[in-house]
């Protein structure tokens, strides 16, 4: 078995034009949030209340050195007789990517909440109360769960999880630095 690794792996090196690396781009981190991600929330009744769902998740790589930045867009809704709301509501994180061998994913540290902007801008107040709910799921789910994960069924990604030391963040992709 081993040996019939090593001759894929030599094969694939030779097809790839001798490959120290592999790359995953912002679009393919932002997809697989996007799936992995599944947060609505309801709390109140059917008069005063406050619905919340995390819409859409997109990653943006290397506009800062080795940092990979977060935007999560979600829909806010307010329920009360005098004046119902709808909102939304955009939070932005950075942190430093790490590969972890073992589990053949990557995952983040040193996460940082650096923006959260609302819009209308009024509606910051009414959906305060919500506010450190979301914060708190989106950075649970940040610090802990893989941001993505090489498929080991697939023999090519089970090769390269295989050869991955380390990863360097450049601006558009993260870079999978194979073993030597």
């Amino acid at each position: 078995m081993n040996l019939l690794r090593i001759a894929m792996l030599s094969i694939l090196l030779l097809l790839t034009g001798c490959a120290s690396q592999y790359s995953i781009s912002e679009k393919q981190l932002s997809n697989y949030l996007n799936d992995a991600i599944h947060f609505d929330t309801k709390q109140g009744n059917t008069l005063f209340g406050i619905e919340m769902r995390v819409n859409d998740v997109a990653v943006k790589l290397g506009h800062k050195p080795d940092i990979m930045a977060i935007t999560a867009s979600s829909t806010v809704k307010v329920r009360n007789p005098l004046m119902p709301l709808t909102a939304k509501l955009t939070t932005q994180f950075e942190a430093k990517p790490w590969y972890d061998a073992n589990t053949h994913s990557v995952y983040l540290r040193q996460l940082r909440l650096v923006e959260v902007a609302s819009t209308p801008k009024d509606i910051e107040t009414a959906i305060a109360p919500i506010a450190p709910q979301l914060m708190g799921f989106l950075t649970h789910f940040l610090e802990t769960q893989p941001v993505y994960v090489l498929d080991t069924q697939q023999s090519n990604q089970a090769l390269i999880a295989d050869m991955t030391q380390r990863i360097e963040v450049t601006p558009g992709k993260l870079k999978l630095i194979f073993k030597n």
